[in-house]
C-alpha cells in the first residue's frame, strides 16, 4: 500500500519536476558535475558558492549561525520516479572564544562536527561537494541518461517542514498508516519546482549534464 501511493506522489512530483528544463529556464544554472563510481555508490563533485554573497562571507565570522540546507535529486531523463531523493543541513557558527568554526553537517549517515581556523577552509567545506554519494549504483543502470539536480537554500525559514519532509522520507516499509494529504508532498514540489520560492535569504538550482554509466 505505501509503495503505490509513494509511486503515485513520486510520480506527480516528477512531472512537476521533470519539467523544470523548461520552467526552470529563468532560474535554473546548468552546471558540469564529475560523477565517479566507488565501490557501491555513485559520487558527485560540484560546488555552490553563489550561494554566498559578500555580505554573507563577512557574517560567517559574526558569531551568529550560518545554515545552507541542499535538496539533491537523482533521475533518469524519460523517467517520473527519482532514483534517489537527499537532503543535507549544514550549520557554521564562530566561536568567538576559540575564533574557530564549527561547521555541522547533517545527512543521511548522521551528523558530523569539524572546526576551521580559517574562513577560507571553512568556505570549501561549506560550500562543495566533493566524492559524495548520491545513489547506489545498484538503482543507476547501464546505458540510460540520468541528471542530478541540487537546491541549495540559505538560511530557509521553514526548518520544521523539511523536518517532517526527512522523517516522512525515512518512515519504514512497514509502516502501512502513509498520509498521502501530509504536508510534505506540498513542501517537496515547493522547494524542487517553485520559482519564486522565497523562504530562504537566497535559492540556488542546479542541473547537471546529462551522464551515464558503461558497463566496467
Amino acid at each position: 500500500m505505501k509503495l503505490r501511493i509513494l509511486a503515485s506522489l513520486f510520480v506527480v512530483v516528477i512531472i512537476v519536476f521533470g519539467a523544470s528544463e523548461f520552467a526552470w529556464a529563468k532560474s535554473v544554472t546548468q552546471r558540469k558535475m564529475r560523477f565517479v563510481e566507488r565501490g557501491s555508490q555513485l559520487t558527485v563533485s560540484t560546488s555552490f558558492t553563489d550561494i554566498l554573497d559578500p555580505d554573507d562571507y563577512a557574517a560567517l565570522s559574526s558569531g551568529f549561525p550560518t545554515r545552507i540546507v541542499l535538496h539533491i535529486v537523482v533521475y533518469q531523463r524519460g523517467s517520473d520516479i527519482p532514483v534517489a531523493i537527499q537532503r543535507i543541513r549544514r550549520r557554521v557558527v564562530y566561536d568567538l572564544w576559540d575564533e574557530t568554526y564549527l561547521l555541522e553537517v547533517t545527512g543521511p549517515k548522521g551528523t558530523k562536527q569539524t572546526r576551521f581556523a580559517s574562513r577560507v577552509q571553512l568556505l570549501r567545506e561549506l560550500t562543495q561537494l566533493r566524492g559524495h554519494p548520491v545513489a547506489e549504483l545498484s538503482k543507476v543502470g547501464i546505458g540510460p541518461h540520468y541528471v542530478l539536480a541540487l537546491v541549495a537554500q540559505l538560511n530557509p525559514v521553514e526548518e520544521e517542514r523539511m523536518a517532517e519532509m526527512r522523517r516522512w522520507l525515512t518512515k519504514s516499509s512497514s509502516d502501512s498508516n502513509l498520509d498521502s494529504s501530509s504536508s510534505f508532498f506540498g513542501t517537496f514540489v515547493s522547494v524542487f519546482a517553485n520559482s519564486k520560492l522565497g523562504e530562504a535569504d537566497r535559492v540556488v538550482r542546479l542541473q547537471s549534464q546529462p551522464f551515464y554509466r558503461v558497463k566496467q
